[in-house]
């Protein structure tokens, strides 16, 4: 482990935090274009001892008044991550990804740093949105490094204390659903479940490495395995294996994320940490009583392994998760499996059961281990009413009246989409989709709308948004009638903005024989916001997309001056704010340029 001294920001070495002498402290930021490596920390150390001068004084503002601050808290050690650790070892980088939890929970104190909040009078209060709305706290980096120090201090772009993490625990609260009580260590973190901590990270966090939305949660679940960049989205999926080995917390499959395809709701794995938005499922098997006989909970053996089954189990094989967990049939093809997931202490684990049914694409090739996938959709996790009430103690469910009881079985469940993606298509829930028309890929395609165009839209419309694909004509340009392609972005799960762009064939009919040139291209944008309903919203972006009628003298390209034209909204005024126009603008193909465009579309943020 790498410290600089406060005195002189020079690097030593200690072999572990419990070596440190007099305790240090560390530093939680969100990285700028100013920061240092350790490189150049050396670097300046070497000339500064040529010329006997203090490297502190030539170390980044940020590194200088960290040290200086520290320093006048009676701290001898400071560690910040980016020049305490040598990027160009990969195993120390591997160690000190792994052990960062541990670095931030053993450091005397913790300096969160806002570098975009002034000085603020009033955090509690007035202030609270300024503090709060903070880009250190969208970082994914930061969750781990703001629950695990004792002692954090908060300070503002000008390093003035603002308070501690402790006095701000109830705002904190309040935005990112970290409970008030794990930040002043009234209740540790780990009696939490899987799934509630998973919801700390929340849909508003973001790394700038897919991967590190795995590797930041790490030290969260206890967990240490070799970080691999340019695994993508994978590392999230190993993460959830390993924790899946070390625990018996089922809430890691608690998912939910009603903005993907059926594929990916499908899977018992999750496709990345925002998808946990159930925040309030908890882990509640049925308790042991001293001296009883667990069987009678189960009383049928699971018929695969011809002995009594212990305990739910899960493990990885090739074609998904090997489980044995209780199963149980309701009339018709009802199943669904009891994972013991409960959403308040109070009323025991009458709570919530996982849809399954028959996976199509099942690869097991055994009539011994049924193969399921998950029914998601926006009801993924079914809670029981008055309809229907599971009895913890006798392992009956009851609905309508109709009595049925566990079956405890072998199964097996989907855990990652079927691998049909196209070569070079990420693992991305947000871009897996993400592909382009094969219309688009002749030489003479009238337009283009490629997937980096579509990739920078997404990320101005919201970092969580989502590409909604819809399927593409059954044609070909120039062979049907006025064909248009479709283009839905998604976020928040109310908010869409549809871009449509076709080919204007209305000087001729169809008969016609032989048919003029190309018509000229048209394209236009709309919205749709609400605040009501998701799926009310959806169904209407759906609506909008089918309607392929076009304004020739407004929306043909040719028209608009510098073949660019500001699309507004039609949306409730109170979305005005969040949903702002659309620019599409149109260049010619430097491949064909007489005969293909390129589309762009971005947001008009400064109207």
């Amino acid at each position: 482990m790498w410290l600089l001294s406060t005195a002189r920001a020079e690097l030593h070495s200690f072999a572990s935090p419990e070596e440190v002498p007099d305790g240090y402290a560390v530093l939680s930021h969100v990285w700028d274009g100013e920061e240092q490596s350790f490189q150049d920390v050396q670097r300046i150390h070497r000339k500064c001892a040529k010329k006997g001068k203090n490297p502190r004084d030539f170390v980044c503002e940020k590194t200088r008044r960290c040290c200086e601050l520290a320093e006048s808290h009676g701290y001898k050690w400071v560690w910040i991550d980016i020049c305490c650790i040598d990027k160009t070892s990969s195993a120390e980088l591997s160690e000190a990804i792994n052990s960062m939890f541990r670095y931030y929970a053993l450091a005397d104190i913790c300096y969160g740093y806002l570098r975009d909040v002034p000085f603020l009078a009033d955090v509690r209060g007035a202030d609270a949105a300024c503090f709060v709305g903070a880009k250190w706290f969208r970082r994914g980096w930061t969750l781990q490094e703001l629950i695990a120090p004792k002692f954090f201090l908060f300070v503002s772009q000008s390093w003035q204390v603002l308070g501690t993490k402790a006095d701000f625990a109830e705002l904190i609260e309040d935005w990112s659903h970290i409970p008030a009580a794990v930040l002043r260590f009234e209740v540790s973190h780990t009696e939490y479940s899987i799934a509630q901590r998973m919801s700390w990270f929340g849909a508003g966090r973001e790394t700038t490495r897919l991967e590190d939305e795995a590797y930041c949660l790490l030290g969260l679940f206890d967990i240490h395995m070799p970080p691999l960049y340019g695994e993508g989205r994978n590392a999230f999926r190993r993460l959830q294996e390993e924790i899946m080995k070390q625990s018996g917390d089922t809430t890691l499959f608690a998912w939910d994320d009603s903005r993907l395809n059926d594929e990916m709701q499908s899977c018992l794995f999750a496709p990345s940490p925002s998808a946990f938005r159930l925040g309030n499922i908890m882990y509640t098997p049925p308790k042991r009583v001293q001296g009883e006989d667990h069987s009678t909970h189960k009383e049928q053996a699971s018929e695969s392994r011809g002995e009594i089954v212990s305990d739910m189990s899960f493990s990885v094989i090739p074609h998904g998760i090997l489980a044995c967990i209780p199963i149980y049939k309701l009339r018709g093809d009802a199943i669904f499996g009891d994972f013991y997931w409960s959403t308040d202490r109070s009323h025991g684990r009458d709570a919530a059961v996982l849809y399954l049914e028959k996976d199509p694409h099942s690869q097991a090739g055994s009539s011994a281990r049924p193969s399921y996938r998950i029914c998601r959709g926006l009801s993924r996790v079914r809670w029981t009413g008055p309809r229907g009430c599971l009895n913890s103690d006798t392992g009956e469910y009851v609905v309508h009246g109709e009595t049925v009881r566990a079956s405890w079985q072998e199964v097996l469940i989907r855990h990652r989409p079927p691998p049909h993606r196209l070569p070079g298509q990420l693992s991305d829930p947000r871009t897996a989709f993400i592909r382009p028309m094969p219309m688009q890929l002749t030489l003479d395609s009238p337009f283009r709308f490629g997937p980096g165009h579509i990739r920078k839209f997404m990320r101005e419309f919201a970092a969580d948004s989502v590409y909604v694909p819809v399927a593409e004509p059954q044609s070909h340009w120039m062979t049907d009638f006025d064909v248009s392609i479709t283009y839905i972005f998604e976020r928040s799960s109310s908010e869409f903005i549809i871009i449509q762009v076709g080919q204007c064939q209305k000087d001729w009919l169809p008969g016609d024989d032989p048919r003029p040139a190309p018509g000229p291209i048209w394209a236009k944008a709309s919205g749709v916001a609400t605040l009501t309903s998701s799926l009310q919203a959806k169904e209407e972006a759906m609506k909008l997309s089918k309607d392929h009628s076009h304004d020739c003298l407004e929306d043909h390209v040719s028209r608009w001056p510098g073949l660019r034209r500001t699309f507004h909204l039609d949306v409730p005024w109170y979305h005005l704010s969040t949903m702002p126009p659309v620019i599409l603008t149109f260049t010619p193909c430097p491949i064909n340029p007489e005969r293909t465009l390129i589309m762009d579309a971005s947001l008009d943020v400064e109207e």
